[in-house]
């Protein structure tokens, strides 16, 4: 049984009961809330292995399609610089751009681009010391990120020693964290225990002794009381204050009644317990949600929800079919001189003026 048909059932039992109380009408609240999430987690559950099945077999395609245009289109600027002749500010500016757009098609497996990137990377007189600044600037950032000391900055080899060992740092402090919080939430399950009558172990006594399989009447009763413990098992295992009112009614040992029955103190109890749960069950679904948006490139700020990610693929498909079609083009205006020189001033206008390359950003996940 859900909890909103629990909250249903009640309130349809209720008939003219007086006003409800401000702690009766906040659990009514947080009984929906709660079924609201529990229901969005099993929305996910079943969205995601069709999202992950459509976007192998329709998106995937098309990505992998994009990717190669764009090994094609950084091969092509590599050409056009050996080839045509261009001022020196046009220059350096394509030497930047095809580095710009070399380095993510590398981090996507496309390792032949590195010896034409560093080749990139490294024109003009200034470029060594460019390079060793902005290494000098890369592992201070990340020292002064992940709390390492001067010393430790300065005795890193080259910046992949420096990331590696921010990361360590990073992970260590992480576990150092996950145990603060297991700490934090051992000594508030301990507070809670000693300061008030736990009401889900109060829940469970109840229950268990109105289910113990031996007050069956018979054998299936008996069965049907087995059945039941187990609910009531893994419901006070988990924590789960709405599984353990799912089964007082189920059985008939509470009605409308008698929550209007409970005193505001065993309610405020309640609310406690139903809130914490609503706000774990909160985390997780943003664990979820950030989940799925680091794995496919997306946009966290979007809050892509369960319901709506048919609709998500097929805007995704227009768009990387769209970024075909005009790569596509581009790659045969390119191929001419003139129209190169151009285009390449175009990207350099948008450039100074703080746009971003069309294809720089795009991930190939």
């Amino acid at each position: 049984m859900a909890a909103a048909s629990v909250l249903q059932q009640l309130q349809a039992q209720s008939g003219l009961r007086a006003p409800a109380s401000a702690a009766r009408k906040r659990f009514d609240k947080l009984v929906s809330e709660l079924e609201r999430q529990r229901g969005e987690l099993r929305a996910w559950a079943e969205a995601l292995p069709r999202w992950q099945q459509r976007h192998q077999s329709q998106l995937a395609p098309l990505l992998a399609q994009r990717l190669e245009l764009d090994v094609a289109l950084v091969e092509l600027l590599d050409h056009s610089d050996a080839t045509i002749k261009l001022a020196k500010r046009d220059r350096a500016f394509l030497s930047e751009l095809i580095c710009q757009l070399a380095a993510p098609l590398i981090e996507a497996g496309r390792a032949d681009l590195e010896p034409l990137y560093h080749r990139h990377g490294r024109q003009g007189l200034d470029a060594d010391a460019d390079v060793s600044e902005s290494d000098a600037m890369f592992k201070q950032m990340l020292g002064a990120a992940f709390g390492l000391s001067p010393e430790e900055v300065e005795a890193m080899e080259s910046p992949d020693a420096a990331f590696e060992q921010a990361q360590a740092r990073w992970h260590q402090q992480q576990e150092h964290a996950r145990q603060r919080k297991a700490r934090r939430q051992q000594r508030e399950t301990a507070k809670r225990q000693v300061d008030e009558p736990p009401p889900l172990r109060e829940l469970y006594r109840k229950l268990a002794a109105s289910l113990h399989p031996d007050r069956a009447r018979d054998a299936a009763d008996s069965q049907r009381r087995t059945v039941l413990m187990q609910r009531l098992n893994a419901a006070y295992k988990a924590g789960d204050l709405i599984g353990l009112i799912e089964l007082q009614v189920e059985i008939g040992l509470l009605d409308a009644a008698g929550v209007d029955a409970l005193t505001d103190a065993r309610l405020q109890q309640y609310n406690r317990e139903l809130s914490r749960q609503c706000q774990e069950i909160a985390r997780e679904l943003a664990q979820v949600e950030h989940g799925f948006c680091a794995d496919y490139g997306l946009d966290p700020a979007a809050r892509p929800k369960p319901l709506q990610l048919d609709k998500l693929l097929a805007r995704c498909k227009r768009e990387v079919e769209d970024d075909i079609a005009v790569m596509r083009g581009d790659l045969r205006d390119l191929q001419q001189p003139q129209l190169f020189k151009r285009w390449l001033r175009q990207q350099r206008q948008l450039s100074e003026m703080g746009a971003d390359f069309p294809y720089a950003a795009d991930p190939y996940e």
